[in-house]
């Protein structure tokens, strides 16, 4: 049966551009979280073989639920995760809810019928009292081109399960986004930090979202993540949307609005691959298959991006910010 269109409301979108974020509940159904995490469970299952053949894992744990095994090889090697997590994968699974139809309306609604799956979308399982999965205070837009800064670049965060304070859910400064892109320095993991004195007014709104819900966050909006003291894996993958008509390095023929100017960057965010999505004006320019997504971003050649925060090692080419096919690419060179 076709997916039914939903999109958002009016009153929806004006409550996002107020705040700065939205919650959709009941938007992906357990089919497409369901095809997900079986996806990521195969992937894992691949690196416990090839671990446990090399002698740095002692098992698969393959008993334990997938709220928990990937917490217990952790225990042994973080060769596991490293491996899952950042865009290191493109899997078909990945591009189904990255091509999810009710997910790309949502996106329509915000950024337009001519639809950009940004390169920047992350897989995120959150162990439980794990310090990498704790992200700081940021914007978005402080990992992207300066160029992009006033544009509207949409996150969508999806939880793969109840999303709670207790594991650790987001945080977001409300209304936090209407000025611009504050100062970030050196977080821990390679993050990027807004210090606390530097952090826009606002209300600090804490947002559970329930499975098969959706966060929408504005790529302006301050937000964080908080820790998880629960006993469970907080799964979770967040996915960016923009309009074709900002910089890009999708494979599209260019519309006669959409001509940039000649100090345009190659992309909001050159080192990882863009793929388009929905377009009325170009359907046969669509990435329509995981076959296609996957030899685009696996054949993709980063592009440099503006060193903005002073610290070469988290933007040049190589540098450990450069995660997921960007960087293997960089290391297979």
């Amino acid at each position: 049966m076709p997916e039914i269109t939903m999109g958002l409301t009016e009153t929806q979108v004006a409550q996002f551009h107020h705040d700065g974020f939205l919650v959709v509940e009941d938007l992906i159904d357990d089919a497409m979280l369901a095809d997900l995490q079986m996806g990521i469970t195969a992937e894992i299952d691949k690196s416990c073989r090839a671990l446990i053949e090399l002698g740095e894992l002692s098992r698969d744990y393959a008993e334990l639920p997938f709220e928990e095994r990937l917490t217990a090889m952790t225990a042994e090697t973080p060769k596991v995760i490293g491996r899952i997590t950042d865009g290191a994968l493109a899997i078909p699974a990945i591009f189904r809810l990255i091509s999810y139809g009710p997910l790309l309306d949502v996106a329509e609604s915000l950024c337009g019928p001519e639809l950009i799956a940004s390169s920047v979308y992350r897989l995120r399982p959150k162990l439980p009292n794990y310090g990498p999965g704790v992200v700081p205070w940021h914007q978005d837009s402080g990992y992207f081109e300066p160029f992009c800064d006033s544009a509207l670049i949409v996150t969508c965060w999806v939880p793969l399960v109840d999303a709670t304070a207790e594991n650790g859910c987001l945080q977001v400064v409300k209304g936090g986004h209407t000025g611009p892109v504050v100062k970030h320095g050196a977080g821990h993991h390679y993050l990027l930090k807004i210090a606390d004195a530097d952090l826009p007014e606002g209300e600090i709104v804490t947002v559970p979202v329930k499975r098969g819900g959706v966060l929408l966050l504005t790529n302006l909006v301050p937000h964080c993540s908080i820790p998880n003291v629960s006993e469970g894996i907080q799964w979770s993958m967040d996915l960016r949307y923009q309009s074709a008509s900002l910089p890009t390095n999708a494979p599209i023929t260019r519309l006669p609005d959409e001509m940039l100017d000649s100090d345009a960057p190659l992309a909001c965010y050159p080192p990882e691959a863009d793929v388009l999505v929905r377009s009325a004006e170009r359907p046969d320019q669509i990435i329509a298959s995981p076959e296609q997504f996957e030899e685009i971003r696996l054949n993709h050649i980063p592009g440099a991006i503006t060193e903005r925060w002073g610290d070469e090692n988290l933007w040049r080419p190589g540098g450990k910010r450069w995660t997921g096919h960007a960087r293997k690419k960089v290391e297979q060179s």
